[in-house]
């Protein structure tokens, strides 16, 4: 009995109910949304901290976004915040994905770009061409080497040489 209970308890954890809320995956349509917004970004300045129109920089764009789609609040440990970094969107806010080829569009892609164990950048996967190129959309100062300073679709590079992570977005139920 008593691990039935303790099982119960760890479910509701998990999702978040015992805390009060619970999270879901984005719909097709609402990932819809996000791209067409995120054209409408593109050449937004990057501004380090920014969560506006006026400057956005990586997290602060997938925030925005979200914000946009009426999700205002995300997961932070037991709580729920209004704004949180790329490693908290990470560990809080996405389901992990194992494998390059089970994203799908809008998923997102982690960085620790100092190895540190923290990732600290976050750019929003688009798709693979014919060509094998990943195409992501950013909003980075510099991103592999190439001063950006702005959101914009892009090439990713050299993935295989970076510690990264895939995350599907989970979004706070309303």
């Amino acid at each position: 009995m008593m691990r039935k209970i303790l099982l119960v308890f760890l479910l509701l954890v998990i999702s978040g109910m015992y805390f009060g809320f619970t999270t879901r995956e984005l719909t097709s349509s609402e990932i819809e949304k996000m791209f067409s917004k995120l054209y409408k970004l593109r050449a937004v300045p990057y501004v380090w901290g920014g969560t506006s129109e006026l400057g956005l920089d990586c997290s602060g764009l997938i925030i925005y976004l979200l914000n946009q789609l009426g999700y205002k609040r995300f997961v932070y440990k037991n709580s729920l915040v209004y704004d949180v970094t790329a490693d908290n969107m990470y560990r809080y806010n996405t389901k992990p994905i194992k494998e390059l080829k089970d994203l799908k569009k809008g998923d997102l892609i982690f960085f620790d770009m100092n190895e540190d164990t923290v990732f600290d950048h976050v750019v929003i996967f688009e798709g693979i061409d014919k060509y094998g190129n990943i195409w992501v959309w950013d909003s980075a100062e510099m991103s592999d080497g190439i001063h950006q300073n702005k959101v914009d679709r892009r090439p990713l590079s050299l993935l295989s040489a970076r510690k990264y992570a895939f995350g599907r977005i989970l979004v706070v139920q309303q």
